[in-house]
């Protein structure tokens, strides 16, 4: 048990010593790369708490344990980056996604106005209007296949225009 305290104290003389020898080269790397504070110093903190959990299967050369942390603080860096992208991807993703979703759900509420619409018009109007709308028909070939006047045809048509706009003066 004695054996132990004293190798856990040895550990962590040296760990100690480690981290004051490294830790500002290793941050200030990091933050050249990053330009953040608070992400370099965090960075740099889980790579000196990798060295800790790997301590004991690291060659103690000088060399092997700044390889070491040099080689963990880029990972971390490029981790941290992918996920940055990865986040961001998702981010507007979701952004598409929802205005997609607005587009479609505005679209459906002016679809049910319209008809909406429809059922307050007169259903000879509503006959009329579609003809010209939905046919694509004159109005002389409307009169023609209602058997109305020309005149009666510009009157449907322009109630049923009337109202379209009043109805939908919130949709433009």
């Amino acid at each position: 048990m004695n054996k132990k305290i004293k190798s856990n104290s040895i550990k962590e003389a040296k760990f100690s010593n480690l981290f004051d020898r490294h830790y500002n080269k290793l941050y200030n790397y990091a933050f050249k790369v990053l330009k953040e504070t608070d992400l370099s110093e965090e960075l740099v903190q889980e790579t000196f708490i990798k060295l800790w959990e790997n301590f004991e299967h690291i060659k103690e050369s000088e060399r092997s344990i700044e390889s070491f942390l040099i080689t963990t603080l880029k990972n971390k860096i490029i981790d941290d980056y992918r996920k940055k992208q990865t986040r961001e991807k998702h981010t507007n993703l979701y952004a598409l996604n929802t205005s997609i979703e607005t587009h479609i759900d505005k679209q459906w509420e002016l679809v049910q106005r319209i008809e909406d619409i429809y059922t307050t018009l007169e259903q000879k109007t509503t006959d009329i209007f579609k003809l010209s709308r939905d046919k694509g028909l004159t109005y002389k070939e409307i009169s023609k296949q209602k058997g109305i006047s020309i005149k009666t045809v510009e009157l449907h048509i322009s109630k049923a225009l009337t109202t379209f706009k009043n109805g939908l003066k919130d949709y433009f």
